[in-house]
């Protein structure tokens, strides 16, 4: 699987879009794959750390960035993550995303502008 590929794809199928729309994206693209849930969810937080890495897009919730380092960043992330991805909703309305994850998306433009989510 080519991780730069995949970034390369949600940076021009989501920019402005949310995390939600980032792994439901990111699911499409993967489901030609088979891949499990833990692969998935790897997969999906590698993507967010390189367009992290990157400068594409930062983390931040309520008007306030995430602290720590991008790693700590996507740690963070990952220990909030569910267990069960059905019974919290990852893939229909995504109300994970909205209700209980740490953090959004806050994408950069070209011109430094920050789009949150």
């Amino acid at each position: 699987m080519n991780v730069d590929f995949l970034c390369s794809t949600i940076l021009s199928s989501s920019f402005g879009l949310s995390m939600g729309s980032i792994w439901q994206h990111l699911s499409m693209e993967l489901c030609k794959l088979e891949t499990g849930n833990e692969e998935r969810t790897a997969i999906f937080l590698e993507v967010l750390r390189r367009l992290m890495l990157g400068g594409h897009l930062k983390l931040g919730s309520n008007g306030k960035f995430l602290s720590g380092d991008v790693d700590e960043q996507i740690d963070a992330l990952r220990s909030a993550w569910p267990i069960c991805p059905e019974e919290d909703d990852l893939d229909g309305f995504g109300f994970w995303f909205l209700t209980t994850a740490p953090a959004g998306v806050v994408w950069l433009t070209a011109e430094g502008q920050e789009v949150w989510t």
